[in-house]
């Protein structure tokens, strides 16, 4: 009976997206580790007391903790598939502006390595979700929340702010490269901030146990930048449940001309990610001034791409639907672009173009404005 009242609490709890039942489990677990100084939660730490009974009671609690977590794992797989199903409406939903984060949470895709990490100097108690890697990019999922700092304007913004994401061994210290924005959440009501970060491919570590670690907030705020010192780790085996399907590539090598511009499709990407399609064209180029330094202008099949793109405050990068852009349609559907990508670049001569992925890519086609249609894959 006390089972179904906890599943049944949680299933409540889910359909509010961030519930009230993990906010009362993450109170538990950091009245636990305040007993110490450790910083991270069910992971076995030193606890440095002015007592030693504090200390001995301190590793009693935690023994204790753990004891009850890992029970209800064994007996209640129930709770902890509900707790999984949270985290997956959270990413699922369209407060993520990355509609193939949306699709990945929606599918189940990835490898979950649901691991909690409490931030003591900054109050804030960190949750890794899940990682999916490719050829070409990485995405992992987390939330952050605090009772006492307000997360209103903090951010892991690894491409262009204070943040930084690091992949870590015995010999090196790698910091990998952002691929897009990524996506974030704010949930005001709860202080909680869920984030899609989005860096470069891992797939080469597979089978291995590696340690990936969040480094620095960015704080934006009255039209300045601030660093909070941070280091969050993570380590897990890069299992296969964290390889998304191989890259569908696809020669295309069609030309088109669009306001009396030239433009030739080299090939489109399908992908659990996203789907890619690359393009060059003749305002496309590497320009180089009379001084010789090199530059590059918006092409105008680029600006028609943004024309379409709506910033939300609620939901981020948007489709204002009032206007003409970019698309894709495949199945009798239209598929949109995903903005959050507008900083990928290609080789020095391409423009790419990114759409949520598809799960039929026979006769896909791109729209361009309201009369240019391009068939890519028959």
């Amino acid at each position: 009976m006390e089972k179904e009242k906890i599943v049944k609490s949680l299933d409540r709890a889910i359909e509010k997206q961030i519930p009230d039942v993990w906010d009362d489990m993450i109170d538990q677990i950091q009245r636990i580790e305040k007993q110490g100084n450790s910083s991270k939660v069910l992971v076995k730490g030193n606890f440095n007391s002015r007592s030693k009974n504090r200390k001995i009671y301190a590793r009693i609690s935690l023994v204790a903790a753990i004891c009850i977590i890992s029970a209800l794992a064994v007996t209640f797989t129930p709770v902890l598939a509900s707790i999984q199903q949270m985290y997956d409406k959270i990413f699922s939903s369209n407060h993520i502006d990355d509609s193939g984060v949306r699709k990945a949470a929606k599918d189940g895709d990835g490898l979950a390595v649901n691991q909690t990490y409490y931030d003591k100097k900054n109050d804030i108690t960190v949750h890794f979700q899940s990682v999916l890697t490719d050829d070409k990019e990485t995405k992992l999922l987390l939330t952050y929340q605090s009772k006492t700092t307000n997360l209103k304007n903090y951010y892991i913004d690894i491409f262009e702010g204070k943040s930084s994401i690091h992949l870590i061994d015995d010999n090196s210290n790698k910091k990998l490269k952002c691929v897009g924005w990524g996506s974030r959440y704010y949930n005001s009501k709860k202080n909680m901030v869920a984030e899609a970060l989005s860096f470069e491919s891992i797939k080469d570590f597979q089978g291995q146990n590696i340690r990936l670690q969040v480094e620095n907030l960015t704080i934006y705020k009255n039209q300045s930048v601030h660093k909070v010192k941070t280091t969050w780790p993570l380590s897990f085996k890069l299992d296969k449940a964290a390889l998304a399907p191989d890259r569908k590539m696809v020669e295309v090598n069609k030309e088109f001309k669009f306001e009396n511009q030239t433009y030739k499709i080299k090939k489109v990407e399908f992908s659990a990610f996203e789907t890619r399609v690359v393009v060059s064209g003749s305002d496309t180029k590497i320009l180089t001034d009379e001084t010789g330094k090199k530059y590059k202008v918006m092409s105008k099949l680029e600006s028609k791409f943004l024309s379409a793109r709506k910033i939300d405050k609620k939901y981020g990068y948007i489709v204002d639907n009032k206007k003409t852009g970019v698309f894709l349609k495949t199945a009798g559907k239209r598929v949109d672009p995903i903005f959050s990508k507008g900083e990928v670049q290609g080789n020095p001569d391409e423009y790419l173009m990114f759409f949520a992925p598809v799960n039929d890519y026979h006769n896909c086609t791109l729209e361009i404005g309201d009369n240019l249609e391009i068939p890519l894959v028959k």
